[in-house]
């Protein structure tokens, strides 16, 4: 069974409003709050029979909404967003829980002159209504109305919207959701309603949007507004037919429907224009109240003999056309244009023509490298012309002399091996003739750190870095590196055992030395007491006849463990002490 769905009018009188709008700037909330809008609220209260509203106060309950604001949270049977469909902003208004007592309508009211730009006045509501099913009279459950009058107060026609829930059953075209706390809401989707105002240009229209809950209880009701200024008319796309004499009419955008007077049903038509050709539009708003309040738009074909001027900018090369004529220099142009019967047009042509923006460099890059100009890439020496285009600007030619500076570095040798106060002679080659720099790291036993070549004489192992560097535009860098393994010059080495038992083989112990070494100034051995049992001076290295044959005092020592002690003098007159021991065999 349909709950009982009142239409009725409501005539607001008054004289001055302290609510206008200065224009529709905000009458859709896009400003982010409520300026030119007034909210109030005050008691409702019934008879028994019938709803009664009491004096209002400034001030209700409401809130913007936005497009991040997401969808109604009581509402799960389907979605409904709390921001009207298209908008940015829209409104909240009334008591959304049950915690705030009922018996409180809140109101919000406008009102805006009438122009001929703001014509069409285009309304759009959602509405949540808790329903306590069978407690409470038809005049004590919530509602929701809209009233739209004139500034005398009388109601437009197709203006006005009044709900107020019934225990008869669901009202008109509302939905059903059953609620937690018993009972159910009733609710209704988006819906969008429009006026023509054509018939009102110059007059105020007024706007009162009012939502309660029950009068006696705490049951919620509220609902989302949101509105929006449009002109009512047909209006051709181009003042002039094309060049084969068709016309585009096009209607206003976002309604549902659309029914031409030559049967086409979309937003736009496309006519063969012809001097007084008369057409028509009925427009159905999405989602309307009622399917029979359609608005109908007409347009007349006419003689049009607009006047336009033009300021063009275009680039050096290119054209502007108007008309039959191509202009390809600076000025300012009249050009008279004729189209058939229905329009000839004077057009002022202000053309400006900008020169291509024209540079030339000079780039040195590395071998390796590239460099990117525009949307080209370049890694070889050589002149490169280049256009760039440029978003809503002239193209920019660029002439690049590019130079590539690519060359090898070799040594004359990399790897050596020396004695300790040798030095070795390390030579960076390149491969192409020109101006460079060169740093040898570490700098360290270098007769010339920044040379291509010098002498090294590390004392130890070491390893050098070349580092060259052109100097012709652009320090581009190649790195070598050179290994110099160094032998220390004092080294003496004694076997770790002998076995002196005249077999011929390893029968001596003595000190064997390198090149560096003038003498062993002196040997001893010792025998596990620490007695010296060998001790010999001014030894000629390497030489078997100056070493210990495993005896003491005539006979031959036990085979074992000897420490020994030795004092190397250099070439250069220096002296250390070396200590080990050796095992005697038997």
């Amino acid at each position: 069974m349909q709950k009982l769905l009142f239409i009725s009018i409501f005539f607001v009188l008054s004289t001055v409003y302290s609510f206008a709008q200065t224009d529709c700037t905000n009458i859709g909330f896009e400003l982010g709050n409520i300026s030119g809008w007034t909210v109030t609220s005050g008691t409702v209260t019934d008879n028994g029979t019938k709803t009664e509203f009491g004096p209002e106060q400034s001030g209700g309950i409401y809130k913007i909404t936005n497009s991040s604001s997401g969808f109604d949270p009581k509402i799960t049977n389907e979605r409904i967003s709390m921001v009207a469909p298209g908008s940015n902003y829209s409104i909240q208004l009334g008591n959304t829980t049950e915690t705030t007592p009922g018996g409180v309508y809140h109101r919000l009211r406008t009102s805006f002159m009438v122009t001929q730009d703001n014509t069409l006045f285009q309304y759009k509501f959602a509405v949540i209504l808790q329903n306590d099913n069978n407690n409470h009279t038809d005049a004590q459950k919530p509602a929701f109305n809209i009233s739209i009058t004139d500034e005398n107060g009388d109601p437009l026609t197709c203006s006005n919207f009044n709900i107020q829930l019934s225990r008869s059953g669901t009202a008109s075209n509302f939905s059903v959701q059953n609620y937690n706390s018993g009972g159910n809401i009733e609710y209704r989707n988006w819906t969008v309603g429009s006026i023509n105002l054509l018939n009102y240009i110059g007059k105020r229209i007024n706007i009162e949007v009012t939502a309660h809950g029950c009068t006696k209880q705490k049951h919620f009701g509220y609902a989302y507004f949101d509105a929006q200024c449009l002109k009512s008319e047909v209006k051709p796309i181009a003042a002039c037919p094309d060049a084969d004499g068709y016309m585009t009419l096009s209607a206003p955008d976002g309604f549902e429907k659309y029914t031409w007077s030559n049967g086409e049903t979309t937003p736009s038509i496309k006519v063969l224009a012809k001097l007084g050709d008369k057409y028509s539009v009925k427009i159905l708003p999405q989602s309307s109240l009622d399917p029979s309040c359609e608005l109908n738009l007409d347009y007349t074909i006419k003689y049009q003999h607009p006047y336009n001027t033009i300021t063009a900018k275009i680039c050096e090369g290119e054209k502007y056309t108007l008309g039959t004529k191509d202009y390809k220099t600076s000025g300012t142009f009249i050009e008279n244009i004729q189209r058939t019967n229905i329009c000839d047009s004077t057009v002022t042509l202000n053309l400006t023509v900008n020169p291509l923006l024209k540079k030339y460099q000079d780039i040195v890059i590395c071998a390796g490298t590239t460099l990117k100009v525009g949307p080209e890439v370049y890694n070889a020496t050589g002149v490169y012309t280049t256009t760039i285009k440029n978003a809503g600007q002239c193209d920019s030619i660029v002439t690049t002399n590019l130079k590539v500076i690519d060359f090898d570095v070799t040594l004359q040798n990399k790897d050596f091996s020396i004695l300790s106060g040798d030095k070795v002679l390390l030579k960076a080659i390149v491969s192409t003739t020109g101006n460079y720099s060169y740093l040898w790291q570490p700098t360290t036993d270098l007769s010339c750190a920044n040379c291509a070549e010098t002498w090294a004489s590390p004392t130890t192992t070491r390893q050098y870095s070349v580092y060259v560097s052109s100097l012709d535009g652009k320090a581009c860098e190649k790195i070598k590196v050179a290994n110099i393994s160094v032998r220390s010059c004092g080294l003496v080495f004694l076997p770790d055992a002998f076995s002196p038992n005249n077999d011929g083989n390893n029968d001596i112990f003595y000190a064997f030395a390198s090149g560096c070494v003038k003498q062993i100034k002196n040997m001893k051995v010792f025998d596990r007491w620490g007695e010296v049992i060998f001790w010999k001076e001014n030894i000629v290295p390497s030489q078997a006849s100056y070493g210990w044959d495993g005896t003491h005092n005539g006979l031959p020592s036990d085979a074992g463990i000897y420490a020994y002690e030795v004092e190397v003098e250099l070439n250069d007159g220096t002296t250390y002490n070396s200590q080990g021991s050796i095992t005697l065999l038997r």
